[in-house]
């Protein structure tokens, strides 16, 4: 970089390394939101079925989200980014080549390790370009494209499947994580930056990966992460079997633009008050809108659950992770969050697997009552356990 690009958060690098997280995410949310219908509509699928690839996308970034810092440290960045970018553009094009069901499970289980140690590797780089003293605004920034992803993800994926079907999606995401390789690739790492670390010679260690501290507020995100999942993989499952699949990408839209919303309220409010101001009302709410789920009937009733799904967790969620990353001394802020992620990447792949399990029983109501009585389990667990146990320790 020049001298003149040295205070700019806005530089091509950065630019590139965002959108490819973009692209990730965007990718991932229309997977989420569109690949279940696929699966129930034109490969033949069970509500199993679809809950079964979630697990198998999050069974493989279990396996590599806590060893992606470790490897994009110890290896050369640029090569990193370089593989995984373009990996990951191979497997989803492969989705344009799935005869059966089956396969799809086996592309979502490599997708799932390319996404940990992809996004690990455009987060870690971005950082690497940014002004030594604008970081923390540029991380914030850089937070930006995730939530825009979150957005336009899942209504995306949902009108193309609607209007053009299957073969189109795929054609689409393939484009999409395109795209990403491009942006990611264009401008490469300066040969300084993308160097390897040295190799530590004292071993390998849990403690290298994990963080023991940020783990009761783990256990409180996997837990979220558990009854979340039950919105991310069947909220669009419901709506189909309603006869309003095209719906779902509404739902999406509103649950995640009241996050975006809200999100700098939230932010004030945790500075401000403190945790709990967020996370006791957030609860209230959240509870709210998974009792609306359990008791709709109708496509507009679930889609009047979404903002208020999206008020609770936007609350939640990131006042769970900022407690996680806070426990933890500042050197140990990559393993906290490693952590913490890590926690919710089982809470989902669980809870995809024992929902779609539990739908086939008692039905989507019936799966969504017992979701709520996990997110009680949840709260109680926060309020008798976690908090108390943090605040003994002040």
């Amino acid at each position: 970089m020049d001298e003149k690009n040295k205070e700019k958060i806005w530089t091509p690098e950065f630019l590139g390394y965002g959108i490819s997280s973009g692209v990730f995410y965007v990718v991932q949310y229309i997977m989420i939101a569109a690949l279940p219908i696929v699966i129930t509509m034109s490969y033949g699928g069970s509500a199993f079925d679809a809950g079964l690839a979630m697990t198998c996308f999050q069974i493989g970034c279990i396996l590599c989200r806590p060893f992606a810092g470790e490897l994009i440290d110890g290896l050369n960045k640029k090569v990193m980014l370089l593989a995984s970018t373009g990996l990951f553009f191979l497997i989803t094009a492969a989705f344009n080549y799935a005869p059966s069901v089956n396969y799809l499970f086996g592309y979502r289980f490599l997708q799932g390790m390319l996404f940990a140690i992809g996004t690990t590797a455009v987060a870690a780089v971005a950082v690497l370009v940014l002004p030594k003293h604008r970081k923390g605004e540029g991380v914030g920034y850089f937070a930006m494209f995730v939530n825009i992803a979150m957005v336009i993800g899942p209504f995306f994926g949902l009108l193309v499947l609607d209007a053009w079907g299957t073969q189109a999606l795929f054609i689409a995401v393939a484009i999409i994580g395109g795209v990403g390789f491009y942006a990611a690739n264009r401008k490469p790492l300066p040969p300084q930056l993308a160097a390897a670390r040295e190799v530590s010679s004292k071993g390998w260690s849990i403690d290298r990966f994990l963080e023991r501290k940020t783990l009761p507020w783990a256990l409180m995100g996997l837990f979220m992460s558990f009854t979340y999942s039950g919105i991310l993989v069947f909220v669009p499952i419901m709506l189909t079997a309603m006869g309003v699949g095209s719906m779902a990408s509404y739902f999406f839209v509103i649950f995640a633009a009241i996050i975006v919303i809200t999100r700098p309220i939230v932010g004030r409010v945790y500075d401000r008050y403190g945790s709990a101001w967020l996370i006791y009302p957030g609860y209230a709410v959240f509870l709210a809108g998974l009792c609306v789920l359990s008791v709709s009937e109708s496509a507009w009733s679930v889609i009047a659950s979404a903002p208020v799904l999206g008020l609770g967790y936007g609350a939640i969620a990131p006042a769970f992770q900022t407690l996680g990353v806070e426990v933890a001394p500042s050197h140990r802020a990559g393993a906290a969050t490693a952590t913490y992620f890590l926690s919710m990447d089982i809470g989902v792949g669980l809870g995809s697997a024992v929902l779609s399990s539990v739908i086939a029983h008692i039905g989507f109501n019936g799966m969504y009552w017992l979701n709520t009585m996990v997110a009680v389990v949840g709260f109680l667990l926060y309020h008798f356990v976690v908090r108390r146990g943090q605040l003994r320790k002040v």
